[in-house]
């Protein structure tokens, strides 16, 4: 342009022009605006997340669909797999709706503001003569392009979905000048939300879907929404912004409200105080379905070799092995005493004769071929246990002091195979409930096992098992605790979930689910981690203690830092059971 040929009023009215663009384009709050590709430009407070212009392929589209005939066949051909394989689509200006015709129904996507959050509201229909089922369809309404890699975002390639299924669908992009939260209000059907990556820069779809999304991990949640013949569905995903660093609790109150009607808190468990770990046995290292056991102690317990010690192979042998086993319970029981705590809980009844991962075996109900010599008679004419059975008499000096036992038990099955050798056998989902009830059912009934660690709570895809199959498992033990080594938000309803501070650093539940599950604890492992670790977590680990979590240190033995355990339960004060309920009291009614 040659600018010296413009004239002064041409000049002001460009620069008129110029500065009203610019306070558009500045405008705080969020502005969306719309052109004939459905949402053109989207921005909050100045910050420009999306501008169809530059970025074409960011235009809605319906992506891939999932359907099945009513013998649930998977159908892909013609209209069934491919959303833009359709009979039309419009986009109605007036009402903010895309509109697809297929075949053997529709999808409509409506957008609608509200202040500063965006409802993208989808109803889908499935034609009364349709044949099919529409199990659900992946639908990219436009892309955010954020200024930078969102926070606790791992990298670019990375998605940050929310499934509601294992937690409330919450996931937020925090993206430094500003964030977005995007949000299932609903907490009764599976759906898919969050940030897809587009595979350009920091750029993401705010998904939305029904069934899977292409490459999701098998590890993950795989889900489907089935919409049946004849049947409408209609659910929202809600995109709130807001400046950085707001707390989900103030963008998505509704949100975890619905979850806990949907999903409320079954777990009452009023004693915090600690809990003991007791490890009978050590593992060996090599091929984990191999044996490597020693001759004289093939269950490796106490890691003794030493056949002048003991020697199950002969009937005194066995006679000094259940002597070290009952003197070990009663050691428990002294150090349960001296840390002030609940219980503890045995990690390997059955000894450790494989190496990790065949142990921990976690099979109580098979102990007598597992592990014959905890099922030997004592022999001992001075114990109180003569007679007895070694491994009923280990659990009966720990209860009968008033202590609660814990065992570990796996959802995999414990499988001896030729040779001696043994492997853990995943089973399928439906099969996982009955093997933890079995064994669960078998401890609590024989020794009144009450606290219950489930070692590897994950399928074989190293999925973590559904928190369905726990609420059940604690219906049917109600006056036990459950402790899964993997979970999610959702097991909190029902269970008290394993964290690590000496593996992972972990110091308390996260606060995000004390606003809809106010009560929820975890159960934290400390052990032998250490000292200046520990030293350092101090302040952290007592408030978490004060706010009801439960701490777990050595009770096979006293560990020194079982000093600093029972410094902090006394300088959280939470040894007082009424006072914990009285916390819990205060915090569920500032939650509501």
């Amino acid at each position: 342009m040659r600018w010296k040929f413009l004239t002064p009023l041409f000049l002001l009215l460009l620069l008129c022009a110029i500065t009203v663009g610019r306070k558009t384009s500045a405008q705080s709050g969020l502005v969306v605006g719309y052109g004939a590709s459905g949402i053109q430009q989207l921005s909050y407070n100045g910050v420009l997340l999306e501008d169809l212009s530059q970025y074409p392929s960011d235009a809605f589209h319906i992506w891939h669909m999932k359907m099945t005939d009513l013998n649930g066949n998977v159908v892909s051909t013609g209209q069934y797999g491919w959303g833009e394989n359709n009979n039309g689509k419009t986009w109605n200006a007036s009402t903010s709706t895309w509109s697809y015709q297929f075949v053997w129904g529709s999808i409509q996507v409506q957008f609608q503001q509200s202040g500063t959050a965006l409802n993208m509201i989808v109803t889908e229909t499935n034609g009364s003569n349709s044949g099919m089922i529409l199990d659900g369809a992946v639908i990219y309404p436009f892309a955010f392009h954020f200024p930078q890699l969102p926070a606790q975002f791992p990298d670019t390639s990375t998605p940050e979905l929310a499934f509601n299924t294992t937690g409330p669908s919450i996931t937020i992009a925090d993206y430094g000048n500003g964030e977005v939260a995007a949000v299932d209000p609903d907490a009764t059907q599976p759906l898919y939300s969050g940030f897809l990556p587009t595979g350009n820069g920091t750029s993401y779809y705010p998904l939305i879907s029904g069934t899977t999304p292409d490459g999701l991990p098998l590890f993950q949640p795989h889900n489907d929404r089935p919409v049946m013949p004849g049947q409408t569905q209609t659910f929202t995903v809600s995109l709130r912004f807001a400046p950085s660093s707001t707390p989900a609790s103030a963008l998505a109150a509704d949100a975890y409200t619905h979850w806990a009607q949907a999903w409320p808190m079954q777990l009452h468990w009023s004693d915090r105080r600690a809990i003991g770990t007791v490890f009978l046995a050590n593992s060996p290292t090599g091929d984990p379905q191999q044996p490597g056991g020693y001759p004289n102690n093939p269950r490796r317990y106490f890691n003794d070799s030493d056949a002048s010690d003991f020697d199950i192979r002969t009937s005194a042998g066995i006679s000094a092995f259940q002597q070290k086993i009952l003197k070990q319970a009663s050691d428990i029981v002294t150090n349960l005493r001296q840390l002030n705590a609940q219980g503890a809980i045995t990690w390997d009844i059955e000894g450790e004769e494989y190496p990790q991962t065949t142990s921990y075996v976690c099979e109580p109900d098979e102990i007598a071929a597992i592990a014959p010599e905890m099922e030997t008679f004592i022999s001992d004419l001075s114990s109180p246990y003569y007679g007895m059975k070694l491994d009923d008499a280990y659990f009966k000096t720990i209860t009968g002091a008033g202590f609660r036992a814990g065992l570990c038990v796996r959802p995999q099955h414990f499988t001896p195979g030729s040779g001696g050798t043994a492997q853990q056998v995943y089973l399928s989902t439906s099969a996982v409930y009955n093997e933890l009830l079995r064994k669960m059912q078998y401890a609590h009934n024989r020794w009144g096992v009450t606290l219950f660690y489930v070692d590897s709570s994950v399928d074989a895809n190293g999925g973590i098992l559904d928190a369905d199959i726990f609420q059940q498992l604690a219906a049917a033990l109600p006056d036990s605790l459950i402790i899964p080594e993997e979970s999610t938000p959702k097991h909190y309803a029902y269970t008290a979930p394993f964290l690590s501070f000496i593996d992972h650093g972990d110091t308390g539940t996260n606060p995000e689910i004390h606003v809809y599950y106010p009560t929820a604890f975890s159960v934290n492992m400390v052990n032998d981690v250490d000292a200046s670790k520990l030293a350092n977590a101090i302040p952290a680990l007592t408030s978490s203690v004060k706010s009801g979590e439960v701490l777990m240190g050595h009770a096979d033995y006293w560990q020194t830092n079982n000093d600093t355990i029972l410094s902090i339960y006394q300088n959280a004060g939470t040894n007082n059971i009424s006072l914990i309920n009285t916390l819990h009291r205060v915090r569920a009614g500032s939650a509501q």
